[in-house]
C-alpha cells in the first residue's frame, strides 16, 4: 500500500531515483574500489609508495562516501515509511457476535463491521 500510494508524489519520485542511483552507483563504486587496489598493489611492486597511498586513500574515500549515501538514504525512505504509517492506520473494531436470541440495537452496525476489505486491519 506504502508504494502504491505514499503520499505526495515527491517522495514516490525520490524512492525511485534513489533504487536506481544505488543500482547503477554500487557495481561502479565496486569495480572502482577494486582498480585502485590493484593499481596501488602495482605501485608498490615498483617502489611507487606515494602513489600507492594515494590510491588507497582514495578507495577508502570512495567506499566511505558510498556507505553513508546509503546509510543516510536508506534511513531517510525508512522515517517516510514510519511516518506514513503512523498517519495512515486502517482499524476495524471487530464486535463478536451476540448469543442472546434477542437482536441488540447495534447488531446492525455490528454486522456492518464485520465485512472485513483486504486493506484493512483487524484489532
Amino acid at each position: 500500500q506504502w508504494l502504491k500510494d505514499p503520499g505526495p508524489r515527491n517522495e514516490k519520485r525520490t524512492l525511485f531515483c534513489d533504487m536506481v542511483c544505488f543500482l547503477f552507483i554500487t557495481p561502479l563504486a565496486a569495480i572502482s574500489g577494486w582498480l585502485c587496489l590493484r593499481g596501488a598493489q602495482d605501485h608498490l611492486q615498483f617502489n611507487s609508495r606515494l602513489e600507492a597511498i594515494g590510491l588507497i586513500a582514495l578507495t577508502i574515500a570512495l567506499f566511505t562516501i558510498y556507505v553513508l549515501w546509503t546509510l543516510v538514504s536508506f534511513r531517510y525512505h525508512c522515517q517516510l515509511y514510519s511516518e506514513w504509517r503512523r498517519t495512515n492506520q486502517k482499524v476495524r473494531l471487530m464486535i463478536p457476535a451476540s448469543r442472546s436470541p434477542h437482536p441488540l440495537p447495534h447488531s446492525l452496525l455490528s454486522a456492518k463491521l464485520m465485512k472485513k476489505t483486504a486493506d484493512e486491519t483487524t484489532v
